[in-house]
């Protein structure tokens, strides 16, 4: 693994554990209720293979936000650094 490699996973893990750790009691909590209402929802309404889809689709939705806000994370530390140069705190 090279250095850029390194630091991209580095702060993919930095950016999950900002979101991990920002979360409330109560955020999980109705998370997990949402979670089981799209359950019934599609165990109930959907045959084998549209659930398969239907589930397919929210994966690939869910990952798309995740790398949303793993660029938008980076950006922020950019910008930080950027600002921070600016301002002369760091050379």
């Amino acid at each position: 693994m090279n250095r850029t490699e390194e630091w991209n996973e580095f702060l993919s893990n930095q950016a999950l554990d900002a979101v991990k750790n920002n979360k409330t009691d109560m955020e999980k909590d109705y998370k997990q209720q949402r979670q089981a209402h799209i359950d019934e929802i599609l165990d109930t309404n959907l045959t084998t293979d549209q659930r398969l889809m239907v589930e397919e689709i929210i994966m690939e939705l869910w990952l798309c936000a995740e790398r949303e806000m793993e660029i938008s994370y980076k950006q922020g530390l950019k910008d930080c650094a950027w600002m921070l140069k600016r301002l002369g705190v760091i050379a």
